[in-house]
């Protein structure tokens, strides 16, 4: 008989502990939840078609039931194999409600590349400082689009820099989110600062799989604007219904034989005797340049064009005085 009560009084006391440790329920009603303007049940799974890496919009509509002090939520989606770096979660809050009210909360949550197509939970949290709660679970099954390619990786070579005359190459990764395999894919490279461009295709990506371009072969001008310069990649595909762009940025360096020598200014100081005052000179500053010798070598032409006339008229002057001597000596 005793044994059977000290089993009670435990039984008793463990319920009351449990009954202790559990919090309470959030005076509230989740009236309605809806994921990207669709309406979520906690007894039906609702499968969305969801396009990864896109916020989608999450709206809460909450009565309070009693009055609320310093109400938070929380919504989120977890259960996939990157979750502590890539949540897929929002959170709001303080808030204070009077009974009776009805309001709307608005969310985002982001569905990164490694959500599976697969049956997940959306869970509304709300809880206040102490130890009240209230937990709504929507199941939803998450699909992934027929078609979605996204540029996984750009790789240049050189990676840091690439000067003036070098070749770029560069070797492009693609990604297959979608449910169809994709054929033909083109991937399209362009430079627009320096007017260069070059395509070339994938001939096939299965579905969740992914494949890298052959290197993109690009001759870089040897003269330009140092510094970074837009590269501009383009993925067409589903026959040219479809396409995805990224821009990132080349470091360039122009080739050596592009830099342009400054204009050399000599400055000739000149010493002076006679009403300056000893010790000082007077400065002249020439700057010499090519209109001055062009002008010296004009003056140097028209002399030497003078002195051979002056020499041919010499020439002919003497002539004809040796002339008239020898006519004047045959009439003697």
């Amino acid at each position: 008989m005793k044994t059977k009560i000290s089993a009670i009084l435990c039984f008793c006391l463990v319920a009351i502990i449990a009954l202790a440790a559990t919090a309470s329920a959030m005076p509230i009603t989740l009236n309605e939840v809806q994921l990207d303007e669709v309406e979520l049940r906690q007894d039906q799974v609702t499968r969305l078609d969801v396009e990864k890496n896109k916020r989608y919009d999450v709206d809460v509509l909450i009565e309070a039931q009693e009055d609320i002090d310093d109400m938070e939520i929380k919504v989120f989606v977890s259960g996939f194999e990157y979750s502590l770096s890539e949540r897929a979660e929002d959170h709001k809050g303080p808030f204070d409600m009077e009974a009776g009210e009805v309001r709307k909360f608005e969310f985002e949550i982001e569905f990164s590349d490694e959500f599976d197509t697969d049956n997940y939970l959306l869970r509304v949290f709300a809880m206040d400082r102490n130890d009240a709660e209230t937990v709504g679970r929507y199941p939803i099954t998450l699909d992934v689009p027929r078609n979605s390619l996204k540029i996984e990786d750009i790789i240049f070579y050189p990676e840091t820099k690439v000067k003036g005359g070098q070749a770029l190459m560069t070797s492009i990764r693609v990604e297959n989110n979608g449910e169809k395999t994709q054929e033909d894919v083109k991937v399209k490279l362009n430079i627009p600062d320096f007017e260069l461009a070059a395509t070339t295709y994938i001939n096939e990506i299965e579905a969740f799989d992914e494949k890298e371009t052959e290197e993109i072969y690009l001759r870089m001008p040897k003269c330009g604007t140092d510094g970074l310069h837009p590269v501009e990649i383009t993925v067409e595909y589903g026959e040219g219904h479809y396409d995805t762009t990224e821009r990132v940025y080349v470091n360039f360096e122009q080739d050596s034989s592009c830099i342009v020598p400054e204009e050399a200014t000599v400055e000739l100081i000149i010493a002076e005797n006679g009403p300056a005052a000893e010790g000082e000179a007077e400065a002249q500053e020439l700057t010499q340049t090519s209109s001055n010798t062009a002008k010296i070598r004009k003056a140097l032409e028209i002399l030497l064009l003078v002195l051979v006339v002056l020499l041919v008229i010499i020439g002919l002057v003497i002539g004809f005085t040796r002339l008239g001597r020898n006519n004047q000596e045959e009439e003697y």
